[in-house]
């Protein structure tokens, strides 16, 4: 019996990418490796919200602070000026730069 898993979109993609590189950058590889097999999670670019609460548990306080760095990363890989407002949230930012990728990508397929 197979299993079909649907594939990421090309946001999701991207995501993921930005949250290894970013964490790799700010932590180092086995630290990275460390996060990333105890946060346990098949797509970590799926829900921003289950990440977050995920990075929250498993590293408290600092995960704010890597969570900024992974949404800085991505607003810069999609040419988008990152200028925070009001209090972290990492669901916003995330769910803010889908959006505009899905436009960018509109706009090209058009």
């Amino acid at each position: 019996m197979n299993v079909v898993v649907p594939n990421k979109s090309g946001f999701e993609e991207l995501f993921e990418e930005t949250i290894t590189s970013s964490i790799r950058d700010l932590l180092g590889e086995s630290s990275m490796r460390a996060i990333l097999y105890h946060l346990s999670l098949d797509r970590l670019a799926k829900d921003p919200k289950v990440l977050d609460q995920k990075m929250r548990e498993l590293l408290q306080a600092p995960a704010v602070l890597i969570e900024e760095v992974i949404i800085k990363d991505l607003f810069k890989r999609i040419d988008l000026l990152y200028a925070p407002t009001g209090t972290f949230n990492f669901e916003k930012y995330a769910n803010a730069a889908k959006e505009v990728y899905m436009k960018q990508e509109k706009r090209h397929h058009a």
